[in-house]
């Protein structure tokens, strides 16, 4: 595996949405590379953003518009990535960072513990370890 596919939510497309995740209006989906590249793929309209969390499977629908992902990234750490790092195979990641580009950057430094987990859960280990990135 040479490249981390990362989701971030946003409105805009430039910043790192200050909401949770499943609140944005779009998912902005990255590869990075362990070279240091980094390449847009494209945004993905969220779909389910009005749905209430609790009751809708809110977090299940979010998983399958951006299924392909390896790293959901986000400001802050909620209830639905604290379930996402206990129940699935994507690794949730917080990043200190306003906007996208930066929270790229700071990805790109910790890209090997980063690959690591994401490895980890790809051959079917499932924990609730969730960095938090500055």
């Amino acid at each position: 595996m040479d490249k981390l596919r990362i989701c971030f939510g946003s409105s805009d497309g430039e910043f790192v949405a200050d909401t949770h995740m499943g609140d944005t209006d779009s998912f902005y989906v990255y590869d990075v590379f362990a070279k240091g590249e980094r390449k847009f793929i494209e945004a993905r309209r969220n779909s389910v953003k009005e749905l209430d969390h609790a009751k809708t499977g809110k977090m299940k629908r979010i998983i399958e518009i951006v299924n392909d992902g390896d790293i959901f990234a986000a400001r802050q750490k909620s209830p639905n990535f604290i379930n996402i790092a206990k129940n699935t195979k994507y690794q949730p990641v917080v990043v200190k960072a306003d906007k996208i580009s930066d929270a790229l950057s700071i990805i790109e430094k910790s890209y090997e513990e980063l690959m690591e987990l994401v490895l980890r859960r790809k051959n079917g280990e499932v924990f609730d370890i969730i960095p938090e990135l500055k």
